[in-house]
C-alpha cells in the first residue's frame, strides 16, 4: 500500500483547484447531516459504495496543443503536476481495482507527456485491469511509448479535426500537429492496436468533417464518431451548474468517475461543477458512497426529464410530420432516464468520453454551444 498524503499536500489540492476554477464550492469534509439537494431531497451521508466499472485518470492538465474547444481548458501553461504525485496515481489504481474496476482511460491534458505514464500502464495491467486506453492527440507518441503500448495491449483514442493541416491545425493552434497525429493513427492501426477517433464539429471545421471521416476510414480506423461542440470548458466556465448539467448525458456517475489532475473526484470528465470528493480526503470509496453523488444523480435525472419535456413541447408534432420521439412505434426517447443509454469511452459506438463528448440522442442535442479561444 502507498502512504497517505500529508496535510500540506491535501491543502494544495484545494488551492490549485480553486485557482483554476475546478472547485465550484469550498472544500468540506463529509457532513453527517447533508444539506438538501437541488431536487429538495436529503440522503444519508453514506451508503454502500457503488461498484466502480470505469475510471478516467487525468494525469496532467498540461498539453502541447491549445485546442479552441478544450473541455478541460488544458494547455502548455498548465503545470505538469498539480499536487498528485506518481505514488498517488498508483494508489488510485489500487483503490479502483479494490472497488471492482477493470477499465481505465488515461487522459489529460496530454497524457503521453506525463513521465509516469509507462509505469502507470504497467501497474494497471498488473492490478488486473483488462481494458487500458490512452486518449491522446497523437503528437507525442515516442518509440518508447509505442513499445509500452504494444507490450500492455493498450488501445488508443485520437481527436481529429480535419482531413488536412489547414483545418486540423487551426483548431489545435499548432502548425504541424495534423501530420504528427496522422502518423500516430496509422502506426496504431498497422500495429493492430484498438483505435478509435472522434471528430468534434464546430464552425471552423464543419466543411471538412466529411472528408476527415473518409480519410480516417481509408487509414483503417473503423470506430469513428462525429459530434457537435458542447458548451463546456473554454468559453463555458462562467455558466451556472444547472445550465452545464444540461450538457451531460444521463449516466454520469453510474459506475464511473473521473479523477482530475488536482485530485478532485467528479462523476464524469464533463461534470467539473459537481465535485464528489478528493483522493486525499476519503478517496474513491467515500466519493462513491457519499450523499454528493446521490444528489448529483437526482439532479441529473431531473435535468434530463426537463430537457425531454422542453424538446417535446418545442417539436411540431403532427400526423403528417411526427416529431422523432412522438408516435406509438416510439413512445419515448432512446436515451431518456427511463431508458438510459450506456455512456462511456470504453465502448466506441455509444460512448461519451473526451473523444465523443455528446450522446447523439440526448434531449439537449439541439442546443448550440459557442466557445471562444482563451
Amino acid at each position: 500500500m502507498h502512504s497517505a498524503l500529508p496535510r500540506s499536500k491535501r491543502e494544495s489540492y484545494s488551492r490549485s483547484a480553486v485557482m483554476r476554477g475546478a472547485a465550484r464550492v469550498p472544500h468540506q469534509r463529509p457532513d453527517p447531516r447533508p444539506p438538501q439537494g437541488i431536487c429538495g431531497m436529503a440522503h444519508l451521508a453514506t451508503r454502500p459504495a457503488e461498484r466502480l466499472e470505469f475510471i478516467w485518470l487525468e494525469l496532467t492538465g498540461r498539453c502541447n496543443l491549445e485546442c479552441v474547444h478544450c473541455y478541460a481548458d488544458s494547455g502548455p501553461s498548465r503545470p505538469l503536476e498539480e499536487g498528485v504525485t506518481l505514488e498517488d496515481w498508483l494508489q488510485v489504481l489500487d483503490d479502483a481495482a479494490a472497488l471492482g474496476c477493470r477499465r481505465v482511460q488515461f487522459i489529460g491534458g496530454e497524457p503521453t507527456i506525463y513521465p509516469g505514464l509507462p509505469q502507470l500502464i504497467a501497474h494497471a495491467r498488473g492490478a488486473g485491469f483488462t481494458e487500458i486506453c490512452v486518449y491522446t492527440n497523437g503528437t507525442h507518441v515516442t518509440e518508447a511509448l509505442k513499445r509500452v503500448f504494444l507490450d500492455n495491449r493498450v488501445s488508443l483514442a485520437f481527436s481529429v479535426y480535419g482531413s488536412s493541416g489547414a483545418t486540423h491545425d487551426e483548431v489545435t493552434r499548432r502548425k504541424g500537429s495534423f501530420l504528427k497525429t496522422d502518423r500516430a493513427v496509422r502506426w496504431a492501426v498497422d500495429a493492430g492496436l484498438g483505435v478509435r477517433a472522434g471528430i468534434i464539429e464546430m464552425e471552423s471545421n464543419a466543411h471538412d468533417v466529411g472528408p476527415a471521416e473518409r480519410a480516417l476510414r481509408e487509414a483503417g480506423v473503423t470506430a469513428i464518431h462525429v459530434d457537435r461542440l458542447r458548451g463546456l470548458g473554454r468559453g463555458a466556465d462562467e455558466r451556472p451548474a444547472a445550465s452545464q448539467m444540461g450538457e451531460l448525458c444521463g449516466r454520469c456517475g453510474a459506475g464511473k468517475v473521473c479523477v482530475s489532475s488536482s485530485g478532485e473526484i467528479y462523476p464524469c470528465v464533463f461534470a467539473r461543477f459537481a465535485p464528489l470528493g478528493r483522493v486525499a480526503d476519503g478517496g474513491l470509496a467515500q466519493a462513491l458512497s457519499g450523499w454528493r453523488l446521490r444528489d448529483f444523480q437526482d439532479e441529473l435525472a431531473e435535468s434530463q426529464r426537463a430537457g425531454r419535456r422542453a424538446r417535446l413541447m418545442a417539436d411540431d408534432c403532427t400526423p403528417e410530420q411526427p416529431a422523432p420521439d412522438c408516435g406509438p412505434e416510439r413512445p419515448s426517447p432512446p436515451c431518456s432516464p427511463e431508458i438510459p443509454s450506456h455512456c462511456g469511452p470504453e465502448e466506441p459506438a455509444p460512448d461519451c468520453g473526451p473523444e465523443r463528448p455528446a450522446p447523439p440522442c440526448s434531449p439537449e442535442v439541439a442546443v448550440s454551444a459557442t466557445v471562444s479561444p482563451a
